[in-house]
């Protein structure tokens, strides 16, 4: 936690956003137990928001593990909001992948780690051949291939890149 950014310790950035965070947390939660109505919007309005504070904590601190959690939680709340306007829960599971993939990608990018990028192309892979086989233009035979296929591309990649 050593160091400062723009003349204030990153400890107090830290401390400011994690209040900052907080604050924005219950006005969130007594809209949607008053006006906002949204079913589980606390859970998901906290999960986005300790995602934002990990990619807070991540930037500041140079953590790779704080980004790609942060990550995964943020686009969570984003395409749990998204899924149930737009109606289409049924289609919740893709993202969920797609969660993991940008965690991924953006952990790649910002940390140099190449395994990482072949995880978020594995995972994009998959997330389509859920969508194809969830559309049920595929089916579950075609399906299991294509997992097994990835699975197997993943313990090469694993085996043969360089981390």
């Amino acid at each position: 936690m050593r160091g400062k950014l723009l003349g204030i310790k990153k400890s107090t950035i830290l401390k400011f956003s994690w209040i900052l965070n907080i604050i924005l947390y219950f006005i969130i939660f007594t809209l949607s137990l008053t006006i906002i109505d949204y079913p589980n919007l606390w859970f998901y309005a906290f999960i986005g928001l300790l995602g934002l504070q990990l990619i807070i904590k991540s930037l500041l601190l140079k953590l790779d593990s704080s980004c790609y959690f942060g990550v995964i939680l943020l686009t969570l709340s984003i395409f749990h909001v998204y899924c149930f306007y737009l109606n289409l829960t049924y289609l919740y599971p893709v993202f969920i992948i797609l969660s993991f993939c940008f965690g991924s990608f953006f952990t790649a990018y910002f940390y140099k780690q190449n395994f990482q990028y072949f995880l978020a192309f594995s995972l994009f892979v998959i997330s389509i051949a859920t969508f194809l086989f969830i559309e049920k233009f595929v089916s579950i035979i075609i399906f299991l291939a294509i997992i097994c296929i990835i699975v197997l591309s993943l313990i090469l990649g694993l085996i043969f890149i360089k981390v």
